[in-house]
């Protein structure tokens, strides 16, 4: 065996190797591999608002969707609906005494896990929205979006009431607040 044809193995390799890397970054459910897994059991966690929750000592938000903020509100006819606080509570009722597995994606500005995560089969992020508690994180992902039109034409969850973008909140409210809203 010639040197050129151990180094274009090599080459080779890497590149593949490499291949993968960036399939497991972008698209980690194609590869089935499990770098970056967060494992928790119902025992060891709580939802903190509609799009994160402790698990242990480990903050994770989800990732691809936006809920409304624990204290934002939503307004049906008048009347104040405490939509963030609603959003928590599906939150809590879909992960509550679950065994709930999390694809890391990414790490956010605030040291968070953002992920992927499953009770069983059932995608948590993807049922947030199509429940309508929140709403696709079109600045992040697309992957969401028609499980927001779904909620959006059902008018389920927020989708019932006039509401104002959590994202749209969240900058509003920094304004006014300086920086304790985290997105």
């Amino acid at each position: 065996m010639t040197w050129r044809t151990v180094a274009v193995q090599w080459v080779t390799v890497l590149v593949l190797l490499g291949a993968l890397a960036v399939i497991q970054i972008y698209h980690p459910e194609w590869t089935g591999i499990d770098i970056g897994r967060t494992a928790a059991s119902g025992n060891d966690y709580h939802a903190i608002d509609g799009d994160s929750f402790k698990a242990g000592n480990i903050e994770i938000r989800l990732y691809g969707i936006d809920a409304p903020e624990y204290r934002q509100t939503c307004s049906d006819k008048g009347k104040t609906q405490p939509c963030g606080r609603l959003a928590l509570d599906v939150l809590s009722r879909l992960i509550r005494n679950k065994d709930v597995n999390c694809n890391i994606i990414d790490r956010d500005r605030y040291g968070r896990q953002v992920s992927v995560c499953r009770e069983d089969i059932l995608e948590i992020n993807r049922e947030m929205v199509r429940l309508g508690w929140a709403v696709a994180y079109r600045r992040h992902a697309l992957d969401y979006v028609s499980a927001e039109r779904e909620a959006k034409t059902a008018r389920r969850g927020i989708w019932a009431w006039a509401f104002e973008m959590p994202e749209d909140y969240r900058a509003r409210n920094k304004v006014l607040l300086g920086s304790m809203v985290e997105d």
